[in-house]
């Protein structure tokens, strides 16, 4: 494939130094035949390439499912397709999201030419419309052992935002097709362009549940932690207050502490770990609560954060 020349103010369509981003045509298919299989072994571990495709992709592009080309401006061998991006699932009205999947081909994966070709496709996602889709956010769901996906889309700002259990029905490591868990990251309009790697920026949560209730069972506090995914700082551990309030001003996610502490003690230790005293729930303490209960109150600490 030549380099492409047409117009970057095109809809749909940026230039780069090293490459142009576009939607695909019918003249693309040699390319693509080209670059999907040198890429098949490489491409498989995680995906299902296909080189014969195209026409399909092509069938596809509607307001709901966007497809946009990598292409070399100074192609290298035999073709100049870098890759290939799909925004797909694209939902307006109050969500105005989508998710975002790619490949990058041989002989240009790991050059750096597909991370600026992603970069445009994101100006674009983001750009209003007619020049871009006017897009809010986008989704990419990754397999946690597709560390080097993980690693482009932390690199350009993503952050970590949750897991998902059993998400597609994909190809995984192991070289087999299955329901495969999948980690999610996002990005906002209002935060592109991000910078690298930024913090995750957890949601902090926590509550006390007053008194230690000794090790007859389950303590209402156990299982509160349990059920907001959050570490558990007990007296029946560790015994000096102080201590406990460093562990919860270290943690990123928050915590669930059980102690025995006067009002003060909780307010001045709550404001050391950077929480509002005034909104942190307190608890009294319980034993093997049942979990209708746990989930009423753990749903009840979220509410006080949101």
């Amino acid at each position: 494939m030549s380099s492409d020349t047409r117009p970057a103010d095109e809809p749909l369509t940026a230039m780069g130094e090293r490459v142009l981003v576009r939607p695909p045509t019918a003249a693309d298919e040699t390319a693509y035949v080209e670059a999907v299989t040198r890429s098949s072994r490489r491409l498989a571990d995680f995906a299902m390439p296909d080189p014969h495709n195209l026409p399909t992709v092509l069938g596809s592009q509607s307001a709901v499912y966007r497809t946009f080309m990598v292409i070399a401006r100074e192609p290298a061998g035999e073709h100049g397709l870098v890759g290939r991006i799909n925004v797909a699932n694209v939902v307006r009205g109050a969500f105005l999201s989508a998710t975002i999947g790619y490949d990058a081909y041989d002989p240009y994966a790991g050059r750096g030419l597909f991370v600026e070709g992603l970069t445009l496709a994101l100006d674009l996602v983001f750009a209003d419309e007619p020049t871009g889709m006017g897009l809010h956010r986008i989704e990419a769901n990754i397999q946690p052992a597709n560390a080097r996906s993980a690693g482009l889309v932390r690199s350009l700002g993503f952050v970590h935002e949750g897991y998902s259990r059993s998400f597609l029905h994909l190809p995984g490591i192991d070289g087999r097709r299955g329901w495969r868990d999948h980690d999610r990251y996002a990005m906002l309009a209002s935060d592109w362009p991000a910078a690298p790697y930024r913090p995750h920026g957890h949601r902090r949560v926590a509550c006390i549940v007053t008194g230690a209730a000794g090790y007859g069972g389950t303590t209402l506090a156990a299982a509160l932690a349990v059920e907001l995914a959050v570490p558990l700082y007990s007296a029946n551990t560790v015994p000096q207050t102080a201590t406990l309030f460093e562990l919860l001003r270290s943690s990123p996610v928050g915590g669930v502490v059980e102690c025995r502490a006067t009002g003060p003690e909780l307010r001045m230790g709550l404001a050391r770990a950077g929480f509002d005293p005034a909104v942190v729930p307190v608890i009294d303490t319980a034993v093997d609560v049942p979990k209708a209960e746990v989930v009423r109150r753990a749903l009840a600490v979220r509410t006080a954060f949101a």
